[in-house]
C-alpha cells in the first residue's frame, strides 16, 4: 500500500511540474518604458510553444517629452515574439516585432506604428529590454526606450 501511495504522489507531482512548464495558451503582460518618451503598455500574448508567441494585441500609451513639443501617443499593434533556449536559470533572450496603427494627439493624426524590442527574460515573469518605437507620419518619429515588464 505504501508503494502504491508513493507512486500516486510521484505521478501527481510529475503532472503538476509538467503543467507548470507548459507555455501554451494566453498570458498577459504590463510594461513601462523610459527613454526619449515615457511609455505604459499592456499586451495579450498567445504562446504557441516555448520559442514562439503571438502578441495578439499590444496597446501602448506614450507621453513624448522633448525640447520642442510635449504630446501624447497611443498605438494598437500585433506581432510576433521569439524566445531563445534558456541559457541560465530562468534566463532567455527574446525579440519582438509589432506592427499596427497609432495616433499622435498633439497633431490629431493617425499613422502606421511599428515597435521592435530585444531583451532578456531574467525571471519567470520579469523581463528587461531595449525598445525602438516608430510612428510614420511626415517622416519617421523614433523613440528609444529601456523597457521593464511583468507577465502574468
Amino acid at each position: 500500500m505504501k508503494k502504491f501511495l508513493l507512486m500516486i504522489a510521484v505521478v501527481l507531482l510529475g503532472a503538476s511540474s509538467l503543467k507548470a512548464q507548459s507555455l501554451k495558451g494566453f498570458t498577459w503582460a504590463a510594461e513601462v518604458g523610459v527613454g526619449t518618451e515615457l511609455e505604459l503598455g499592456v499586451r495579450a500574448q498567445h504562446n504557441f510553444n516555448e520559442y514562439l508567441a503571438w502578441d495578439v494585441l499590444h496597446v501602448k500609451y506614450a507621453y513624448d517629452y522633448n525640447k520642442y513639443d510635449d504630446w501624447s501617443e497611443i498605438s494598437f499593434t500585433t506581432g510576433l515574439r521569439g524566445f531563445s533556449p534558456s541559457f541560465g536559470p530562468d534566463v532567455k533572450a527574446f525579440a519582438a516585432v509589432d506592427l499596427g496603427y497609432g495616433g499622435m494627439f498633439s497633431d490629431y493624426v493617425s499613422c502606421f506604428a511599428m515597435d521592435f524590442t530585444v531583451g532578456l527574460q531574467i525571471k519567470e515573469h520579469l523581463y528587461l529590454g531595449y525598445g525602438l518605437g516608430l510612428m510614420h507620419h511626415d517622416g519617421n518619429h523614433k523613440d528609444h526606450l529601456f523597457r521593464i515588464g511583468w507577465t502574468f
